[in-house]
């Protein structure tokens, strides 16, 4: 408790030095600092955050009230940063004459010995200049420019400039008889002004009546369908709001185009207004006009026709690579007569036509894929591969989503680099025609990744060497073959030895060593059927891989291998679906070899559960289904809201226990395959995540974890070590240690044969988070977290671990903040986590606030009175390092 009234005065007094430090030390004499903008509104429903938008002038900003940016540009004296970069520049300039005369001087004597050999060449050498222009900057520029904002001094020229576009936002919502003033107060002495904008909207406009203009039967249709489908888009009795019109008609346009109407925009609908004043009400028409194209006969005129149902008469695949070209294809180009360049893309010679027919009946065929694939030299990619990505089908009706979904596959398909559809009016027609320019990709790369690991807060690094082959069999086959490893730091099982000393938890010392090669093939359509054995909204795709992974650790060494079989399928937008093969979808053998001395104390303590966690295992998964829905890409959510969501079932050994009566058992009556025991259970996991805006540079994230594996047949004990639950870390509950968290109201304080790592079979936890930002740098975060993890089993050697009717009561909370520095490539995490309430504490010393007195007490009745040294502080604060966000 002493260490967290330290902390807490440390950040007080920083907090008040920083309020304290002088805001306007750089403001000009007679200037003044503007504090901050107040908005009043009389009498209207307005958003204060969007008028807030629409001021030209903002104030520093601000983080817990305290202008912390202004803070760092105060701290640091503006004239020494001035004289040091000017004495940095001199330098610069110096440093780079001395390298040009340098090279100047090399260059000459190469250049008098290769006159002197009688040679016109020599070797030029080169250095690379400093830059003097945009230098690097040093610490204190750098924290005053970048991390500090200079102070934003009151100018009246965009004050005058918001109060006139509050005086059209007022208007373009409706108030047409509103108005805008400001006022500004000074505070000479503080050098400071306080800006209030004040808004006297009046009454607004209400449209009471609807009609629509149109002499287009097609299009009076299309309209009426609309409506039908967006009951939640009315304009009867809505404001009379120009933002709300115009984001109507952009909804109208576009359910035009993605119901036939190519061409369609939202500039061929008008509204007229006929306003009645003394009502306030608004008769608005709906106006569409014909599209204006340019005239045949002449191109500088514009001539009407008419919105109507247009067709795809032709679809075009232009392979735009010449890498299977034989011979010069320049020359071979400007031989017929031809450009270079076709829509900017190299031009293709060869033409193949593409048509899948399919039997409709005994006496009919039906022609429903085609396509005609332009190419140079050699079709390096399976024609029905590319077209099964096309929905803007020969002979089919256009439709704009049909555009953007085949944009999507083709771009998920991993061939191409560039994607350009290109569509082309059939003059005289109701038609298009559809041509797709594709520049392939490397079809083979090599690439080295190395990388910083984060295992629940516990650090590594690792290098990755991945071979890559797009296009394997010429069917979008990719294949990807990867060598890793990495040293990782990670806490031994037990936290103390054979003789009762606690062992030293090295979390920052690398003593994890892993090694793995690893095989992925992935295919398109559901192998070994045919790529177009299902239809293309389905367009599923095969995962075949195969692993490998060493991991040497302090108590054991492991071997795992690995086979999976796995078909996904892209259901929409927002949805994907993965299913493994029935009754073969993972098999899984690990082969775990304990130190002596690590043996030693798992057959001392006799404890099933930690013999079940780390023994051979034998995992033959029957099936496995996964479920995600997102919606971050989807057009039509909410605000910035988005919703993810991640549900896995997970079966195993159920095949195998139907030829039980042919196996071999060991000691513990398990039935085995190739001597190792295998599992049997059945597991559900479930993850929701949720984010939504609140306010500017502001969001609000929750994060709900919920799931459970039975385990039964031939699992006695608890689930398999890789398909447990844990709690705790830099990505869970981060008031406790990784993976250091529960099982249930298990006492773990009492028990000196205790593990650093606990499981369990079922885990519930929650996240709540509030982000916000200091800049574009360094932002923040104050978060709750709660949540545990329980046995399905009773466990004798961990009392209370078991999950029952009162798990609720067994739920740990904790609370804190976050410092997060966002690199655009990657964002660095330090969470501080503090216990709030501890299930293993015994009633009475539960929560933070509450006497310790009852938890010492039975450390006393355990240990007698040298308890203290056998029992850990409770809630003490825990310091976790990231990378990413935790969800």
């Amino acid at each position: 408790m002493i260490r967290i009234l330290k902390i807490t005065y440390i950040l007080l007094i920083i907090g008040l030095l920083a309020y304290s430090c002088k805001q306007t030390k750089y403001v000009p004499i007679n200037k003044y600092l503007l504090k901050k903008n107040l908005i009043q509104v009389e009498e209207a429903h307005l958003e204060e955050d969007k008028v807030l938008d629409i001021i030209r002038q903002k104030p520093n900003f601000k983080t817990f009230g305290i202008k912390m940016r202004l803070w760092a540009y105060n701290r640091v004296d503006s004239a020494a940063v001035a004289e040091k970069r000017f004495e940095r520049t001199i330098s610069l300039r110096q440093e780079n004459k001395q390298r040009f005369e340098r090279v100047q001087r090399i260059n000459q004597r190469r250049i008098e010995k290769a006159y002197e050999k009688g040679s016109d060449l020599y070797t030029e050498k080169i250095l690379r200049y400093k830059d003097s222009v945009n230098p690097k900057l040093f610490f204190r520029e750098w924290f005053k420019y970048k991390i500090g904002e200079k102070p934003i001094v009151f100018d009246s020229i965009p004050f005058n400039k918001s109060l006139e576009q509050l005086n059209v936002y007022l208007r373009n919502k409706g108030y047409y008889y509103g108005s805008a003033s400001g006022k500004v107060a000074y505070k000479e002495k503080k050098q400071k002004a306080t800006v209030t904008y004040v808004l006297q909207p009046g009454k607004q406009y209400f449209i009471d009546s609807v009609f629509v203009e149109s002499n287009n039967r097609v299009v009076q249709l299309e309209y009426t369908k609309f409506l039908k489908l967006h009951p939640d888009l009315p304009l009867l009795n809505q404001p009379f709001d120009s933002d709300y019109l115009n984001d109507y008609r952009d909804k109208v346009a576009k359910h035009m185009r993605d119901n036939t109407l190519y061409g369609f925009s939202s500039s061929h609908i008008n509204f007229t207004a006929d306003t009645t004043a003394e009502t306030m009400s608004v008769k608005l028409g709906v106006v569409f006009t014909d599209r204006m194209v340019r005239s045949a006969l002449n191109r500088d005129s514009l001539v009407p026709i008419k919105h109507k149902t247009t067709f795809v008469k032709q679809v075009y695949f232009h392979i735009a690579d010449t890498t299977y070209f034989k011979g010069n294809f320049k020359n071979t180009v400007e031989q017929m007569g031809l450009s270079l360049l076709d829509q900017q893309f190299v031009r293709t010679l060869d033409t193949f036509a593409f048509a899948e027919i399919k039997k409709r009946n005994s006496e009919q065929l039906d022609k429903f894929r085609m396509a005609t694939f332009l190419y140079n030299g050699e079709l390096a990619i399976a024609p029905e591969v590319i077209e099964i990505q096309n929905y803007l089908e020969h002979e089919n009706v256009y439709k704009e989503y049909y555009l953007e979904r085949s944009y999507s596959r083709l771009l998920q398909l991993g061939l191409f680099q560039v994607i350009k559809p290109v569509l082309i009016e059939v003059p005289g027609s109701d038609s298009i025609e559809v041509h797709y320019y594709l520049v392939p990709i490397e079809k083979q790369s090599v690439g080295f990744e190395p990388r910083a690991t984060n295992s629940n807060g516990f650090l590594g690094v690792a290098m990755t060497v991945n071979y890559i082959n797009n296009n394997l069999f010429r069917g979008a086959e990719k294949l990807t073959i990867s060598l890793s490893g990495g040293f990782e730091s990670q806490p031994s099982v037990f936290a103390a030895n054979l003789e009762g000393d606690k062992i030293k938890q090295s979390g920052r010392s690398f003593n994890t060593f892993e090694f793995g090669p690893s095989v992925k093939l992935e295919l398109p359509g559901l192998f070994p059927t045919k790529v177009t054995f299902l239809s293309k909204r389905q367009r599923p795709r095969t995962v075949l891989s195969s692993a490998y992974n060493y991991q040497l650790r302090l108590d054991f060494e492991r071997h795992i291998f690995q086979l999976n079989y796995l078909w996904k399928f892209y259901v929409s937008k927002t949805q994907v679906f993965q299913t493994g093969l029935p009754f073969m979808s993972i098999i899984k053998i690990v082969r775990i070899q304990n130190k002596p001395d690590f043996q030693t104390k798992l057959d001392l303590l006799n404890d099933l559960f930690l013999k079940n966690a780390y023994s051979n295992q034998f995992i033959w998964q029957d099936w496995k289904l996964t479920f995600e829905y997102n919606n971050k890409e989807k057009e039509d959510k909410q605000g910035n809201f988005s919703f993810y969501m991640n549900s896995t079932f997970d079966p195993a050994g159920n095949t195998l226990s139907m030829f039980k009566n042919f196996q071999d058992t060991i000691d513990n009556g398990q039935n085995t395959i190739f001597g190792i025991g295998y599992s049997q259970f059945a597991r559900l996991d479930n993850e929701i995540i949720v984010s939504n805006p609140a306010g500017r540079k502001k969001s609000l994230h929750g994060r709900l974890q919920f799931g459970g594996g039975v385990p039964y047949g031939n699992t006695r004990t608890s689930m398999p070590y890789d398909y447990s639950f844990f709690a705790g870390g830099a990505n869970d509950n981060r008031g406790w240690k990784a993976r250091a968290l529960g099982p249930g109201s298990y006492k773990y304080y009492l028990d000196t044969n205790r593990t650093a790592t606990q499981i369990g079979d079922i885990r519930i936890g929650t996240s709540v988070e509030y982000r916000f930002s200091f800049g574009e740098l360094m932002k923040g975060a104050l978060f709750v977290d709660a949540g545990n993890v329980w046995t399905f089993n009773e466990d004798v050697n961990r009392p209370g671990s078991k999950f029952s009717s009162n798990w609720y009561k067994e739920v740990a909370v904790s609370g804190g903040f976050g410092l997060r520095m966002d690199l655009d490539f990657f964002i660095l995490r330090l969470d501080f986590g503090l216990p709030l309430t501890n299930p293993a504490l015994p009633q009475g010393a539960r929560w933070i606030f509450q006497s310790r007195d009852p938890y010492y007490a039975e450390g006393l009745a355990k240990f007698g009175a040298s308890y203290k040294s056998f029992m850990p502080k409770p809630f003490t604060p825990n310091v976790h390092f990231g990378i990413g966000y935790p969800f």
